[in-house]
């Protein structure tokens, strides 16, 4: 800033990073808005590299500088079709999302504020600069940063934006579904997310984010929950405490096909029987509906298909069951489940656990899992003293699916015998076993159909 006024130019921190200072919170990224044109930018700070051309943008030393702009119409719902050179910060400002996002302030540290935004910002209040409708029109990604910023300031949306919202959510499904995960992930990733979640499914957003997950509002849990299954879910994402997305984003998801599976007993009792088979397919659905990674749908697959896996709370399993859990577990570390279940627990309104015999438990469960650790016992198949170029040389195999047959037999015997992971051992077990060299349901000689008949 200061080389752009030496220069002769107006500069000014707008944005994020004045709203962030305002409300006494270290800002992140810094954004600077002037008057100098782009050429001259470039002129000013040779390491700048151009990131919008169209709009006057450039990246000096991880600082965006843009040139004062209005912009024109949104005919594809994100990006202005043209924009305006315009000389003053004020007639830039009002291009803005948020009144909290449209003030500036100069080196002198003097506010710039034509559209009251501080005043909201201590009001706590999320309102548009100028018309909502008009702004959500633009891009209508603004309905959920609305809420994301409501719940960041700790307040609420005034009344012209929750009405503007409501009458143009449909908005949302001209959207790249690249952009809602990133305002969802935004979500999940802040310190309030609940408040940030319940805004979004009060204000009717959730069905055009997640529409699976959205039938789970106001679906009862008689007898399990004193709190719906939205409302479950949402706490649950709310006592995660890793900063952890594919935690959270899992956390959100863990009971999505409760409403699907619900069935109630003549006890009053709801009952939700396979929902966590069920709703392992419906979040892959949903996902990739969203964009999501690979790595983060299986992921979230597994945590969904395991969350109902209690081993903290069965002291009594043997230390061969915990590792047959751990090793189902191929994307998700088994402490992140535990993490789950814990903050699952945690959420459920009607829970007879205090939170530190819940501490309690979870301390138990880590300490056998570090001392099976410890141990360094196979779980994992590619963890076994062999592997299916000793198999195929041993017994004289091409490859094939006898081959993974052998290895998961012996696999299964290592899960309750650790000690028999050895070359010789195992090479033994399947010489002494050698079922496993024929398909399930397959004749085990060479007989054929009739002479199994006449005999």
């Amino acid at each position: 800033m200061r080389e752009l006024v030496a220069a002769g130019f107006a500069a000014y921190r707008v944005g994020g990073c004045v709203r962030d200072r305002l409300r006494g919170v270290p800002p992140g990224d810094i954004d600077v808005a002037t008057n100098a044109p782009l050429d001259r930018i470039t002129a000013l700070f040779p390491s700048a590299r151009i990131v919008g051309e169209a709009f006057g943008v450039a990246l000096v030393d991880g600082i965006e500088v843009a040139t004062f702009r209005q912009d024109g119409p949104y005919s594809d719902f994100r990006h202005p079709d043209y924009v305006t050179r315009v000389s003053t910060i004020e007639e830039d400002l009002a291009r803005r999302d948020f009144t909290v996002n449209a003030i500036a302030e100069d080196l002198t540290g003097t506010i710039i504020d034509p559209f009251h935004g501080r005043q909201d910002l201590e009001a706590a209040r999320i309102r548009f600069v100028g018309d909502a409708r008009q702004r959500l029109r633009e891009d209508p990604i603004r309905a959920l940063r609305a809420c994301r910023f409501a719940a960041l300031i700790g307040g609420t949306l005034d009344e012209a934006a929750r009405t503007a919202i409501e009458a143009g959510r449909h908005l949302l499904e001209k959207v790249p579904r690249e952009r809602i995960q990133l305002e969802l992930n935004k979500m999940l990733m802040l310190d309030d997310r609940e408040a940030a979640l319940l805004t979004l499914s009060g204000l009717n957003l959730l069905p055009h984010v997640l529409p699976a997950l959205a039938r789970s509002i106001g679906v009862p849990q008689e007898g399990h929950h004193a709190e719906d299954c939205w409302v479950h879910a949402v706490k649950t994402v709310q006592a995660v405490r890793k900063e952890s997305l594919p935690l959270r984003l899992a956390a959100l998801v863990h009971d999505i096909a409760k409403p699907h599976t619900r069935m109630r007993g003549e006890d009053g009792i709801d009952h939700f029987y396979q929902h966590e088979t069920l709703g392992e397919r419906l979040v892959e659905t949903e996902l990739q509906n969203l964009r999501y990674s690979g790595d983060t749908i299986a992921y979230v697959k597994e945590a969904v298909r395991h969350h109902l896996d209690r081993i903290m709370f069965r002291p009594e399993m043997k230390d061969a069951t915990i590792r047959r859990h751990m090793s189902a577990l191929q994307h998700l570390p088994v402490r992140d489940l535990l993490r789950l279940q814990l903050a699952d627990l945690e959420a459920n309104l009607a829970e007879p656990y205090t939170r530190a015999e819940r501490l309690d438990h979870l301390r138990y469960a880590l300490r056998r899992i570090r001392a099976i650790e410890a141990q360094a016992h196979a779980l994992r198949i590619a963890d076994l003293a062999i592997d299916g170029r000793d198999v195929m040389q041993a017994f004289h195999l091409p490859p094939g699916p006898a081959v993974g047959r052998a290895l998961a037999l012996c696999f299964e015997r290592v899960l309750q015998q650790p000690q028999m992971n050895t070359r010789s051992t195992l090479l033994g077990l399947l010489h002494e076993q050698p079922g496993w060299r024929h398909a399930a349901g397959t004749p085990r000689n060479n007989k054929t159909a009739a002479d199994t008949s006449a005999s």
